[in-house]
């Protein structure tokens, strides 16, 4: 199944419907197989034994007490599935109000109008002597290389003023940003980046929910970091 939620549209209510009402007639017709099989199987059982030496009473016994434990089973199986569907109908059904929200994501991807580029950030794990980020265009030259010094262990703001390093505006488009940092002895410290920007789309063609950015980036939404705009922090 694929469905795709984007601004203005409203359909996760009846993919909800459909998708419980298939997973429980798949579940019953399951279940009735099951039992059926069982019953065959116990009559084929009885139609063949020797007459000389029938089967006892209590094999017999422990044989429908088999068949009942495996009915019941059967329809648990049924409910528990009828109740994933339903929470996952409105799992998906709360995740479509993120449509036209800011959130923060992690990915590398943002976009800048001429003027003002959607802001970045990156987790760093633990302080680092000296931090680097580069923006690239979409050909991969790098348009912008940005030093930020000493960081702190934790969330950090990249204030990308969407210029290049000449000074001059960058043109209108998708960039990407790379971040490195390394502590007081040279190495490596491992950074996550984020990105924030306005919910264009949340799309479930991939079985889960994902969500699109205004600015192209996407992530699924395991990957959601926040939602609301980041407060400003000072630089």
């Amino acid at each position: 199944m694929s469905l795709t939620i984007s601004q203005g549209t409203s359909a996760a209510t009846a993919s909800t419907a459909t998708s419980s009402a298939s997973a429980s007639a798949a579940a019953g017709t399951a279940s009735l197989a099951t039992e059926q099989t069982f019953l065959t199987l116990l009559v084929a059982q009885l139609s063949n034994q020797d007459p000389l030496q029938p089967t006892q009473g209590t094999d017999f016994v422990t044989q429908l007490a088999q068949f009942a434990q495996v009915e019941q089973s059967e329809n648990q199986t049924t409910q528990l599935t009828s109740m994933a569907s339903q929470l996952t109908g409105l799992s998906n059904n709360e995740t479509t109000q993120l449509v036209g929200q800011t959130v923060t994501i992690q990915g590398n991807t943002v976009t800048s109008d001429g003027t003002i580029a959607t802001p970045s950030s990156v987790t760093l794990a633990s302080a680092a002597a000296n931090v680097t980020a580069t923006f690239s265009d979409s050909s991969g030259t790098v348009v912008r290389t940005m030093q930020l010094g000493h960081e702190a262990a934790g969330v950090v703001q990249i204030p990308w003023d969407g210029r290049e390093d000449s000074g001059v505006a960058a043109p209108a488009g998708t960039y990407t940003v790379t971040v490195t940092a390394t502590d007081s002895s040279g190495n490596a410290v491992g950074v996550t980046q984020s990105v924030t920007g306005v919910v264009q789309q949340v799309s479930f063609a991939q079985g889960y929910a994902e969500l699109t950015l205004q600015s192209g980036a996407q992530a699924p939404i395991s990957q959601l970091v926040s939602v609301g705009a980041p407060a400003p922090t000072a630089q």
